[in-house]
């Protein structure tokens, strides 16, 4: 399989570059995100025992063709280091890791394909955007409406939704809590402003917490006209 970026991309010389393995799989992650990977593979095993001994990260990229499991796959370009916060061994050197996403990054160059693949990698800034005017009260009512939602539907209680004063952070909640295709999930990492981002995610909250309402009420026994 031919893996894409190979030709070396000139750099500015501020750029913040990185050497990271990389792990790519059917799914984006966001900076902040909790991510649970179960690892098993030979490959995988020791990357993961790499990233622990150096307390180093690992690049997640959304795979753009080819398989998680067997022959390297082509990653997308951007995608979000991951830094392992908890880890369980098991038998057989497989382990149960949590990790959180940090920070986006591009792909420069691919460095290496086997056993597994990594790249050189620019970090990239997190930029409001030049025509960001703050959090609307309509965003942070979307985004209460948002989490409330999901925590009646998992059978929780929430008093109180605290909204992130960071529109960055704030960006990255709403997406990564939007029951969203991958294909739009990676169109929202892909984009460069908090400011551009929260605009193209104010429609889709819409949606979303008008499909969870729907789906609240469609749950709820008492709902509808009572005998009593």
């Amino acid at each position: 399989m031919c893996l894409c970026y190979t030709q070396r991309v000139m750099t500015n010389a501020n750029d913040e570059l990185a050497e990271l393995p990389l792990f790519p799989l059917n799914l984006v992650l966001f900076p902040g995100m909790p991510l649970p990977l179960h690892i098993f593979e030979e490959r995988y095993k020791a990357m993961i025992g790499d990233c622990l001994r150096n307390n180093a990260p690992f690049g997640v990229s959304l795979i753009r063709s080819g398989q998680e499991v067997g022959s390297p796959a082509d990653p997308h370009r951007t995608g979000t280091t991951a830094r392992v916060l908890r880890s369980e061994l098991l038998e057989e050197g497989r382990m149960n890791i949590l990790t959180k996403g940090e920070r986006r990054y591009e792909i420069i160059e691919i460095t290496q394909e086997e056993p597994h693949v990594a790249a050189l990698v620019k970090l990239l800034d997190e930029p409001l955007g030049d025509d960001f005017n703050g959090i609307t009260p309509e965003l942070a009512e979307e985004y209460t409406k948002l989490i409330s939602g999901l925590t009646t539907l998992s059978g929780g209680y929430m008093s109180e939704v605290s909204i992130p004063e960071d529109p960055v952070e704030l960006s990255y909640m709403i997406a990564a809590n939007l029951d969203a295709p991958t294909p739009l999930r990676q169109e929202l990492l892909e984009v460069p402003t908090a400011a551009d981002r929260l605009n193209r995610l104010i429609p889709l909250l819409r949606r979303r917490n008008h499909a969870l309402q729907e789906e609240i009420e469609r749950r709820n026994p008492f709902r509808g006209p009572r005998l009593n």
